[in-house]
């Protein structure tokens, strides 16, 4: 059998699905019932990241005093799990797996996320099928913006790095897929337009405005904007 020369590596978080906006209500919603606010901005700039760079939990639990932040983690993520159930993948998502899998093209998912942050939503989505591999917070020793989850799933693809077309939503993100070797297109959501996203081979609004011909071009044409 002969080995892809490309692939396409999803995030999952902000990318396929909408867990970041969701996240911040869940977060705001726990904040405010114990009479605090989240600091919007601190969040906002951890976004792609881990508890190491902002952790809500340890900070509202050192406002608050009446409970820790295992408890307070522990109560929103069950308000997180609730949402979720509600929830389908991002606009242009199942379109572009479509795309892909009608080409041949081998997906995979990149997250800072732990597996069970990821694999439990990908099958309520009925995706998990068409990501043979879905590498996570889990399987490595640093998530992004250090390149390990790009690297490792270029080798469970078996694909070179730079054979691989990144989508991100955030400047951690870019910045993995970047300094693995990638290509990477950037599709910012509501929580990270402010990021800077110059490292980006290609800027979209929305995923639903991606064009698959014109992805699979950059590597040839260079920096498309």
């Amino acid at each position: 059998m002969s080995r892809p020369s490309r692939a396409l590596v999803l995030d999952f978080d902000g990318l396929v699905a909408d867990t970041e906006v969701l996240w911040l209500a869940v977060l705001r919603e726990l904040y405010r019932s114990l009479s605090q606010e989240l600091p919007h901005d601190r969040y906002v700039a951890s976004i792609g990241g881990t508890l190491d760079d902002f952790d809500p939990f340890e900070d509202l639990a050192a406002r608050c005093r009446t409970a820790g932040a295992a408890e307070l983690e522990e109560r929103a993520e069950s308000m997180f799990r609730t949402y979720m159930a509600y929830e389908a993948p991002l606009p242009g998502v199942r379109r572009l797996v479509a795309q892909a899998e009608k080409r041949g093209l081998p997906l995979g998912i990149a997250s800072s996320s732990r597996s069970t942050s990821v694999r439990p939503h990908l099958e309520a989505f009925g995706l998990l099928g068409s990501f043979p591999v879905v590498v996570t917070a889990d399987d490595v020793p640093r998530v992004k913006p250090a390149p390990d989850l790009y690297l490792l799933a270029a080798r469970r693809l078996g694909v070179d790095p730079a054979g691989i077309v990144a989508f991100e939503d955030s400047n951690r993100g870019v910045r993995a897929a970047k300094a693995a070797g990638a290509l990477c297109v950037a599709v910012p959501h509501v929580l990270s337009r402010s990021h800077d996203f110059s490292a980006a081979d290609l800027r979209l609004a929305s995923l639903t405005l991606c064009d698959l011909d014109d992805v699979l071009s950059l590597g040839a044409a260079g920096k498309a904007g």
